[in-house]
Formats: structure tokens, C-alpha cells, sequence
């Protein structure tokens, strides 16, 4: 039988300025060496968004971020960042959402447009059948999507299509796509909510005719959750609790995922 080729891909969510926990987790799964080097070989670490406010390490983690992004290329493993909401307000210039000091604001906007724009943060991503989004694709959106995609969509184009929007409207400052759209869920005003603001209960409740397995962030739960039928996955445990000896990350190796735990 041929070996699988598959590269494993670990799952991590929500950092929330919580630099000492994230560093943590990345050595506890061993993607990193105490000195901070990349270890996980031909690993994908997908980090799902929200690296800013509550915690005040967003620097660290940043620069920790990047120089994975640069070390795992030379191992042909990967790391991917995905836009969550938190840094989404910053792009719209929504500063009072922020805990982040007002004279950090612009420096932290200027690179995050330049990452964008670079391809260093993406909107989406699509691994192992799923479509990875800080918060999830309603069915409202993905039928106004579709209309943009192959006749039998895949997450891939899906992804591509999600990361085109969010550049193009980068360079235009100009953030009134539904992709952007905030529901009443989250304290918004439109009629559903986007990739980046879409609550838990409402993804849950809207995701029946969206082809597509998703993995998601955004949302705190207690423990990875996933869906009665297995469409939705959120990994949203709260970086704090790694010192708790509570904390959760996902794995896929092949073609399965398990649930990997942090225990005291």
C-alpha cells in the first residue's frame, strides 16, 4: 500500500494577544523548539484570526507568526493566517472596538494591509475537504456567492474567490461586501452575517445547503465542538486556558482529525 502524502495540518485558533500560551501550544505540538524555531517539518499550522486586544502580546505574536511563516517555507510545511473580526475593525478604522493603545493603531494597520496584500493573511483557506474561515459561511452568503463559482463548487474555489474580495476591497478601503456583514447576533444591523463576524448559533443554524465542511474560530466554547452532522467544526477554547491545563487544538493526520488536549 502507498504511503499517504498528506501533510499534517494542525488547527489553532483565536490567540487574543495571549503570546505565552500560544508558544505553548506550538511547542507542546511540536511545530516549535524552546528557542522559537520551527520544528514541524512538513506540518500546515492554520491560525484562525483574532491575534489582537484582551491580551497585550499582539506584537510577539505577530513577529513570532511571520518568522514561522518564513522558517516552515524552507521545511515545505506551511502556516496560514486568517483575518479574524478583531483585526477586520482595525481595517475599517472601528478603533473604539480596540484595546490595543491608540499609538499602535496605525502602525498595526499600515502591516496589516501590507500582509494582506502580500498574501501573508488571507480571508480563507481550504484543507482536507473543509473551508477554513475566521467565523464561518452562512448559507445567505454562499448563495449570493455561488453565483461567482463552478456549478459544482469546491472549498478551494471558494477559498480563492473569499481571499480575491477580501484584496480587492483592501485596495479599494472599501469594506460594504457581505463578506464583511454583521447580524443582529453579533450587534450589527445587516440582514446575516459574513466570514468574519458570523456567530456560532447562527452558522449552526444556516449552514444546511452549503456544500462544504467548515472549521471555524471566533466563537468560545468550553471544548472543540462539531456539529450533529459533522458540517461544522469550532476550535474557539480560549488561549487563557492553556495554563489551566483545559486547552484543545485540532490535528488532521491523513484524512482524519483528532482532538488533541493540553492536560496538567
Amino acid at each position: 500500500m502507498a504511503k499517504s502524502t498528506l501533510k499534517p495540518i494542525m488547527v489553532l485558533s483565536d490567540a487574543h494577544g495571549f503570546y505565552h500560551s500560544l508558544s505553548a501550544v506550538l511547542i507542546h505540538a511540536g511545530l516549535i523548539d524552546p528557542d522559537l524555531n520551527w520544528t514541524g517539518k512538513n506540518t500546515i499550522l492554520v491560525q484562525m484570526g483574532d491575534i489582537i486586544d484582551r491580551g497585550h502580546d499582539y506584537k510577539a505574536i505577530d513577529i513570532l507568526l511571520n518568522y514561522l511563516q518564513i522558517q516552515s517555507k524552507k521545511e515545505k510545511g506551511q502556516v496560514v493566517r486568517l483575518l479574524g473580526n478583531h483585526e477586520l475593525e482595525i481595517l475599517k478604522k472601528n478603533y473604539f472596538v480596540t484595546t490595543m493603545p491608540y499609538w499602535e493603531i496605525e502602525p498595526f494597520r499600515a502591516k496589516l494591509i501590507k500582509d494582506i496584500l502580500e498574501g501573508k493573511i488571507q480571508a480563507a483557506w481550504a484543507g482536507r475537504g473543509f473551508l477554513f474561515t475566521h467565523s464561518g459561511c452562512t448559507d445567505a452568503l454562499f448563495n449570493l456567492l455561488k453565483k461567482e463559482l463552478p456549478a459544482k463548487p469546491t472549498p478551494q474555489n471558494l477559498a480563492k474567490l473569499l481571499n480575491k474580495i477580501l484584496v480587492d476591497c483592501v485596495k479599494r478601503e472599501d469594506f460594504s461586501h457581505p463578506i464583511f456583514y454583521v447580524s443582529r447576533s453579533r450587534g450589527g444591523i445587516d440582514p446575516f452575517a459574513g466570514i468574519f463576524w458570523a456567530d456560532l448559533n447562527e452558522l449552526l443554524l444556516s449552514h444546511k445547503t452549503c456544500p462544504f465542511k467548515q472549521i471555524v474560530g471566533h466563537t468560545m466554547v468550553q471544548g472543540i465542538v462539531s456539529s450533529t452532522d459533522g458540517k461544522v467544526i469550532c476550535v474557539d477554547v480560549g488561549m487563557p486556558r492553556v495554563f489551566e491545563g483545559t486547552f484543545e487544538y485540532l490535528k488532521f493526520k491523513n484524512n482524519k482529525y483528532q482532538v488533541i488536549k493540553i492536560e496538567e
